[in-house]
């Protein structure tokens, strides 16, 4: 009887081990997809067929147990929904940001509808003075325009040149006079401005609080 040669026998053992991982693995490596056909047939494979491709799919182990789920590519409407889901939340959001800071800050700031109404008269007055201020020196400059006009006829009527010194200060009360009806108009836009925002605080501030102006009104 031979002795036996453990040096072979360790070989054959080591090479029957890594034959065996080596098919474990490869089974293990399998990919395997589940998916439906567009008649409601559920299949299986290694691989799935192009038309197939674009829709949801599902990955099995080897024992059969879904591993991964691929959701289908969205469309082009999908994304531009998704996208205009986003801004739309995102706008909401920060307007509600914006009315919680409205909101505190009208209760920090007023203790009562009186104190709004007497912020807004105040703001009102001191615009009130600059339009008044304002349409005085237009109606200077547009006397001080006819007056320049007299002069030019008159210089017009004697077949004179109109002198330089004339001519600028006609230039020069016109660009005032332009820019003082700009300044007006801007004033005016302004004074309808803050009665809408006082107006808004005080409808908000009687939502938040239950107040009612003095009077009794709105």
């Amino acid at each position: 009887m031979k002795p036996l040669n453990f040096s072979l026998i360790f070989c054959a053992l080591l090479a029957a081990c890594l034959m065996s991982g080596a098919q474990a693995a490869g089974e293990k490596g399998q990919t395997l997809y589940k998916w439906v056909d567009k008649n409601g047939v559920v299949h299986y494979g290694q691989s799935v067929p192009p038309e197939y491709a674009n829709q949801q799919l599902q990955v099995l182990n080897n024992q059969g147990v879904t591993v991964q789920t691929i959701a289908a590519p969205k469309t082009a409407e999908e994304l531009a929904k998704e996208k205009q889901d986003k801004l739309e939340a995102a706008a909401k959001a920060k307007q509600l940001k914006e009315q919680h800071e409205n909101d505190q800050m009208l209760l920090d700031t007023y203790t009562s509808v009186s104190d709004i109404e007497r912020d807004r008269n105040s703001r009102l007055s001191a615009i009130d003075a600059q339009i008044k201020f304002i349409n005085n020196s237009i109606t200077g400059l547009q006397g001080a325009l006819i007056g320049y006009k007299n002069q030019e006829d008159k210089f017009a009527k004697q077949h004179k040149p109109v002198p330089a010194y004339l001519q600028k200060d006609m230039q020069n009360t016109r660009e005032q006079l332009e820019t003082n009806q700009k300044y007006l108009l801007e004033q005016q836009q302004n004074e309808q401005q803050v009665k809408a925002r006082y107006s808004g605080y005080i409808k908000r501030y009687q939502q938040l609080t239950g107040q009612n102006s003095p009077g009794g009104g709105n």
